[in-house]
């Protein structure tokens, strides 16, 4: 399965960070603004075998995908779908401690393009690509938000 692994440190707290990381409602504002993430349903609060269905726009497609929430811990989060456009995806966010005020989160992906027409269009070098530009856009608005003191 391909994977991709990133990680940025940020000036904050670990429990700022996950306490933000865990609102389903703060996740558009740390997104790809081009995926035009839409949430249609979550819990609030991210938890333990909770799901997230949401649409997103690639490649000029509308997609819709759900996930579950398959671990969730002060420091991690991991999100499995159970239903979207690629074979597979797993999210794991893990957050490490650096010192009081700053942390380091590493975002593991793992993933299997789709199948079909579809896999003409999302390869895994695209799928790849995408995740990496996406992932520094998620780190570059996190730094935003803190600079800004919108860490909430």
């Amino acid at each position: 399965m391909p994977e991709s692994m990133s990680s940025s440190i940020l000036e904050c707290s670990a429990e700022q960070l996950r306490t933000f990381l865990g609102r389903t409602s703060n996740l558009p504002q740390i997104s790809d603004p081009d995926l035009e993430l839409e949430i249609l349903s979550a819990p609030e609060i991210v938890t333990l075998g909770q799901r997230i269905e949401f649409r997103i726009t690639a490649h000029g497609f509308k997609q819709r995908a759900t996930h579950e929430y398959v671990t969730v811990e002060e420091l991690k989060i991991v999100e499995d779908q159970v239903d979207g456009p690629l074979r597979a995806w797993k999210h794991a966010q893990q957050i490490e401690i650096i010192a009081a005020s700053q942390c380091r989160l590493t975002d593991h992906v793992a993933f299997e393009p789709p199948g079909g027409m579809l896999g003409y269009l999302l390869t895994e070098a695209k799928v790849l690509a995408a995740i990496q530009d996406g992932m520094q856009i998620r780190y570059e608005a996190l730094r935003d938000l803190i600079r800004a003191g919108n860490l909430v």
